[in-house]
């Protein structure tokens, strides 16, 4: 069979990870990916995704995958579960287009995602590829295989940018898709190996371990699904890139009636109920929340839901069926504990955080913490500060991350301009790998940040009042799971030894 498109969504979990990789991070379902092969094969497109993450990749995987399917065009969609994971991704894209140029130098290939859209130009020039899509690319991609084929003009293709004639060309930026329901309107579910291969985030079920006789609870953290609901996100923080894929801030929504059809699939066909819904803001509009939530409601599916939100979107009048409808998990991006350091980056919280986390965990909600060490503003002493808030807070579960200055967000503008040590080598943007190299702020080195960072969440998850709330809550195995992993380890070359987790997923 000829593949017209040939989706492969790149990744190295364990490079990515390390020993964190094996039980204790989640394998998510690539949700771009899946959106935009479904939109090609509704062009009457043949369509085949091959997911690194789960079905490996070495060199020999590059020549039967061209065997098999003998694509016109491989895309490869530069784009994960959260920000970050873009460019953290760009060196396994390489490696993965360096293999198929190997083998047979003649197949296109073309990188979208969060990544190419904001360094088109650099991407271009820098990678074994041929096509940059800029922007969503839906219609650039049908276009792109279209003139493959032999029909259409390269240059109407808006949002590619192409080689010709030894120079890069660009034409002009791809409009944003604004109906939703009638052009991305379903996820290639069916295109996967099987969804009982993903696996969702440790903490996303710990409230089911006691249901599970396995160490580690592999049994109920599949099959998994990440999925969206909305696009784009409305506020513009100065760390954020996600916005440098749909142009400016904004957001968009898929109809409630699409989004239940598609959890209808996955519970009643798949058998899928643990699903995180990736929206970067998906409580925002109190009266679509509690929408959404009455129709699953009265659906009575025992779903497991993991959601973002910001602590001011938080309605409390909405509590009781946000838990009633299974969302178990709200993560919420608190950054810093220093308002001064907040507000530097556009993150401004009107809310009293305690207050709001207080009221969810009274509903039986977990929260999942997002804290950021190495913001601009940042010294030893307000990271510390951050760390202090997080301690008291005492969320179920915490992320700690080190600033970094993603490409498409306003702090790598800023960096870049400044010259102030922004990394060429996208291995060192991820935040758990040997490499990871933090920017460093206006007051303490990327050196220190990395290691307040890794000893914080080593001393938050090790807390005695951490895991005794854990114990209380979850049960004793949970507790166990989580000292368990606080003895994986992570290398990390800036710190020049190995240390006793000190790292975090």
């Amino acid at each position: 069979m000829t593949a017209d498109i040939l989706f492969i969504h790149p990744g190295d979990h364990k490079r990515t990870y390390q020993d964190l990789s094996r039980e204790y991070t989640a394998i998510a379902t690539p949700a771009w990916t899946l959106l935009l092969a479904n939109y090609a094969r509704k062009q009457d497109l043949q369509v085949a995704i091959y997911d690194v993450n789960v079905e490996g990749w070495d060199p020999k995987v590059a020549e039967e995958l061209i065997h098999k399917h003998n694509p016109r065009l491989i895309v490869m969609m530069v784009y994960g579960h959260n920000p970050s994971a873009s460019t953290q991704t760009m060196p396994a894209a390489r490696r993965i287009a360096e293999d198929i140029k190997t083998y047979n130098a003649n197949i296109p290939i073309a990188l979208g995602g969060i990544h190419p859209s904001a360094l088109p130009d650099r991407t271009l020039r820098e990678e074994p590829i041929d096509f940059i899509i800029q922007g969503e690319g839906a219609h650039a991609i049908v276009g792109l295989i279209k003139y493959l084929k032999g029909a259409g003009d390269i240059g109407s293709i808006k949002g590619l940018w192409f080689w010709k004639d030894g120079d890069i060309y660009s034409n002009p930026p791809a409009d944003i898709i604004s109906n939703l329901d009638e052009e991305l309107d379903g996820y290639a579910w069916d295109l996967l190996p099987d969804l009982a291969k993903y696996r969702a985030h440790n903490m996303h079920c710990f409230q089911d371990f006691h249901k599970s006789q396995k160490d580690d609870f592999s049994d109920i953290r599949s099959p998994y699904v990440a999925m969206n609901t909305s696009l784009g996100c409305p506020f513009s923080c100065h760390y954020c890139c996600i916005n440098a894929i749909f142009g400016k801030p904004s957001i968009r929504y898929w109809s409630l009636g699409k989004v239940i059809s598609w959890i209808d699939e996955l519970f009643l066909k798949y058998k899928v109920r643990n699903i995180r819904l990736d929206d970067e803001l998906f409580i925002l509009s109190p009266e679509r929340i509690e929408k959404f939530c009455d129709l699953i409601i009265e659906r009575r599916y025992d779903l497991n839901l993991w959601v973002y939100g910001r602590v001011d979107t938080i309605k409390r009048s909405l509590l009781p069926k946000i838990k009633k409808s299974g969302i178990n998990w709200i993560c919420l991006g608190i950054e810093a504990g220093n308002e001064r350091v907040r507000s530097d980056v556009n993150k401004n919280i009107r809310r009293d955080i305690k207050e709001v986390v207080s009221s969810l965990q009274s509903h039986d909600i977990s929260v999942l913490g997002n804290y950021m060490f190495g913001l601009p503003e940042d010294n030893i002493d307000t990271m510390r500060e951050t760390l202090d808030l997080a301690i008291d807070l005492n969320c179920e579960y915490a992320n700690f991350y080190a600033a970094m200055a993603y490409p498409g967000s306003r702090l790598y503008k800023e960096a870049t301009a400044k010259k102030i040590g922004v990394s060429d080598r996208w291995e060192c943007f991820s935040q758990l790998s040997q490499e990871t190299t933090p920017l460093s702020t206006n007051y303490v080195s990327g050196t220190e940040v990395l290691r307040f960072r890794d000893e914080a969440f080593y001393n938050y998850h090790a807390n005695v009042r951490y895991l005794k709330m854990v114990e209380k809550k979850f049960g004793l195995r949970v507790r166990k799971h989580i000292e368990k992993m606080l003895n994986c380890k992570i290398d990390r070359k800036l710190l020049k030894n190995e240390v006793s987790l000190k790292g975090g997923s």
